[in-house]
């Protein structure tokens, strides 16, 4: 681990690190409190964003014993500005294997405490896929996926044959950069957070083609195979206008759970994609969460 600092905010102490995993210098944070710790939730950030942009939700989570570790993925936020190689998660299957490394480096800090596992839109596609994989399952003990990017909303869904195109090309010239054509005011009618995040150096919306297939792939592979053979507790979360990603997704995805399985599908009266930002309805969601998290300790 490098370069290393720490900010004391009131009650929580933040550790800033660089950490190295699979080749790439990663910007983590660790939220953190002298108090008593029941668990540790560690936040996978979505498309085009950077993970202090969830240090609000991390801040409160603290506040109710449960730390936080957050990071920003390869080719996002200060890992992809540092790397120089903007929007290029790349296969998510190494995203996938960044994840482990990073929660074994936590429960070596952290043992014989729980830990969770977090994502929001693209964030919330990794995490539920991650959970999917059997090597991987056993190191979480229960997912949270927000708004997952299993489905792309079919009002801007482009057409068939521009997703088989897409696929196609992606195969032979992966670093093609690409847009999302996500809108901004899309994300939240929270006109703070709106404000803040186009401002930021960190949030961009640029990417490659061979990331987007990948996404895409993985979506359809979660939504309609792995869901099926889901092994740990699992919370989905979306808002029932959202046009960034589809709500149908995360119902087709759990529709296909285990029958038996541990699972929670919550459906805010929202339109926006960001619902942890959504003034309304923010304090439902953290709740929802944080009660989900308390029952699975």
């Amino acid at each position: 681990m490098t370069d290393s600092s720490q900010i004391h905010n009131n009650s929580i102490v933040e550790t800033i690190e660089w950490i190295p995993v699979n080749g790439t210098e990663h910007y983590t944070r660790l939220y953190n409190s002298p108090s008593d710790i029941k668990a540790t939730l560690v936040i996978i950030h979505g498309f085009g964003e950077h993970s202090d942009r969830y240090e609000g939700m991390a801040r409160r989570f603290v506040q109710n014993n449960i730390r936080v570790f957050a990071f920003d993925s390869k080719g996002f936020g200060r890992t992809g500005i540092k790397a120089g190689k903007l929007g290029n998660i790349g296969n998510f299957k190494s995203v996938y294997s960044t994840i482990y490394k990073m929660i074994n480096l936590l429960k070596e800090k952290f043992p014989n405490e729980p830990v969770f596992l977090y994502g929001h839109s693209m964030g919330g596609n990794i995490v539920l896929n991650y959970c999917a994989e059997e090597s991987y399952c056993g190191t979480v003990v229960s997912v949270i996926s927000s708004a997952p990017a299993l489905k792309t909303d079919p009002r801007v869904m482009p057409p068939s044959f521009v997703i088989s195109l897409l696929r196609s090309i992606a195969k032979t010239f992966p670093s093609i950069p690409v847009k999302s054509g996500i809108k901004e005011e899309d994300l939240t009618s929270n006109l703070v957070e709106l404000s803040k995040f186009r401002k930021s150096i960190y949030n961009f919306n640029v990417s490659d083609i061979g990331s987007m297939a990948s996404m895409l792939e993985e979506g359809d592979l979660c939504r309609e195979e792995k869901s099926k053979t889901y092994k740990i507790p699992v919370l989905l979360a979306h808002g029932r206008g959202d046009v960034v990603t589809s709500v149908s997704g995360s119902e087709e995805f759990y529709n296909n759970l285990p029958a038996d399985l541990d699972k929670k599908l919550m459906i805010f009266d929202s339109n926006y994609h960001e619902i942890h930002f959504e003034e309304n309805i923010q304090e439902q969601v953290f709740i929802t969460y944080l009660d989900w998290i308390n029952s699975h300790i």
